[in-house]
Formats: C-alpha cells, sequence, structure tokens
C-alpha cells in the first residue's frame, strides 16, 4: 500500500513539474529574445587583433573585447574578415559590432558606440627608403600615389582632406597587401599607418622595418579605436556593453591587459 502511494506521489509531482514547465517556457522565451548573440566582427590588424592560421584570434583588443562580453549577459561570436566585410556586416546586421574601428567625423551617424577601446595614436606617411619623397606638409602628399585600405580610417581621413581616388588614392580592398605593394609596386609612392601596426605589418610580410623611412605625421588624424555596433542594434544593448566596458577601466583591467602588451606598442626605431 505504501509502495502505491509513494508511486502515486511521484506522479503527481512529475505533473506539477510539467505543468510549471509549461507555464514559464514563455518566459525562457522571453529572455532569450532579450539576450541576442552578439556578432563581433573584425580584421588582422596585430597587435590588436592577430589572426593565426587556423583563425584563431588575439592581441591586445580582442583581450578587452572578450573580458567586456564576459562581464555581459550576452552569447557572442568572433570573426576577422577583410576590413570591406566587416565594415559593411557591422552597419546592416542588427547585434553586429565592430572593432578596432576609429571614430572619425564621417562615421560618427553610421554606428552606435560603444566606447574606446585603444589610446590615441597618430598615422604617419611612409615610403620606401630608397626613394625621395619631398612631404613638407599634407597638402604634398597630394603629388604622390598612396595606397589606403578600402574604408578604414587611413581611406576615409584622406578624403575628408581633400584627397581623391584614382588621382592621388589607390584603394586596396585588403589591406594586409599594404607593405607588399609599396616595397613591390613603383608606382605606389606612399602609403598611411600608426608607429605600432607598421611594425608588425612589416614583419608580416618578412620585410624589415629599416627598408622603410617615416615621411610625415599627420597630427589630426588619430587613431582613436573604438568598439561600435550597428544601428539596428537595441539601445539597451549599446548601453550594457559600454557599462560593462567602462567598468574594465574603473577595476584596473585594462590597465592589466595593456601591460601584458605595452612592449609591442613601442614605436619602431629607424
Amino acid at each position: 500500500m505504501l509502495s502505491v502511494k509513494l508511486f502515486e506521489k511521484g506522479n503527481h509531482i512529475k505533473k506539477l513539474l510539467y505543468i510549471v514547465s509549461i507555464l514559464l517556457a514563455p518566459i525562457f522565451s522571453v529572455h532569450a529574445e532579450n539576450s541576442p548573440v552578439i556578432h563581433l566582427v573584425t580584421e588582422h590588424l596585430p597587435p590588436y587583433q592577430i589572426e593565426d592560421d587556423n583563425k584563431s584570434l588575439s592581441g591586445f583588443a580582442v583581450e578587452v573585447i572578450r573580458e567586456t562580453i564576459k562581464r555581459s549577459q550576452y552569447d557572442y561570436t568572433m570573426n576577422s574578415y577583410s576590413w570591406v566585410r566587416s565594415y559593411n556586416l557591422a552597419q546592416m546586421k542588427a547585434n553586429h559590432c565592430i572593432f578596432s574601428i576609429a571614430r572619425t567625423k564621417t562615421r560618427e551617424n553610421l554606428f552606435k558606440w560603444v566606447g574606446a577601446i585603444s589610446k590615441i595614436n597618430n598615422t604617419s606617411l611612409w615610403a620606401r627608403k630608397d626613394r625621395v619623397i619631398d612631404v613638407t606638409k599634407l597638402e604634398d602628399a597630394k603629388k604622390y600615389t598612396i595606397a589606403v585600405n578600402r574604408n578604414d580610417v587611413t581611406h576615409i581621413g584622406l578624403m575628408e582632406r581633400g584627397f581623391k581616388e584614382d588621382e592621388h588614392l589607390y584603394v586596396l580592398d585588403d589591406g594586409k597587401s599594404l607593405i607588399n605593394l609599396l616595397i613591390t609596386r613603383p608606382e605606389i609612392d606612399l602609403i598611411v599607418a600608426d608607429d605600432t601596426t607598421i611594425k608588425f605589418r612589416t614583419e608580416l610580410e618578412g620585410i624589415a622595418i629599416n627598408k622603410l623611412q617615416r615621411i610625415y605625421e599627420i597630427k589630426d588624424l588619430p587613431l582613436n579605436f573604438h568598439l561600435a555596433c550597428s544601428k539596428q542594434t537595441n539601445d539597451d544593448i549599446i548601453k550594457h556593453l559600454a557599462e560593462k566596458l567602462q567598468s574594465l577601466y574603473q577595476d584596473g583591467s585594462y590597465e592589466a591587459i595593456l601591460d601584458k602588451w605595452r612592449d609591442k606598442f613601442s614605436v619602431p626605431k629607424l
């Protein structure tokens, strides 16, 4: 008799659990809808983002972004593409966010800006060491052909300053080829890069940094790298990510990550 009662009691509990699960299902469904997956897109730009042969990502900015998302309520994906593809995805698709992207006047209304992930670096014009290039002000650079990566800060920044595609600018869809283009193509006179990434770009191509010369520093074209998301992304998501990113600065985590990479940010000796 006792075993029968226990059996009936067990069935009763199972029925209650089933009913509770049915009642709670809409709540879990709403929670899932309110916690979308954040799709992070980027490019290979050492030491901020370093893509290895297996497509795995490391780098200073990667660590900052991963720690930010880890503190959030969201799951995420992170992929490296060409800059053009990442840039387009982060404009067209909801819950797609891009890093490391410089915040410029032209881009201001194209994205929702989460926050800064790097300190400001100035950009410079670079040429081969064996070339004679005369640039004492930025306007002088219009005498030369400058290779830039499509839709990156150098491309947009120079166009904002009166440079024109196919007249002053040779525009690439993949920035990985910039150094090689400068070295191998005599019609390319200059490229634009900051002191940090130029060292890694030359190493990637197997070219010694002393094969290049810094021609002119563009002091009003800063690389202030940010995390930004598409305008279709909900404002609550932007606010939440901004708070989590800011918390890295507040508790010392940002400086701790920077310390790990500080030696990679040293200015190359030419």
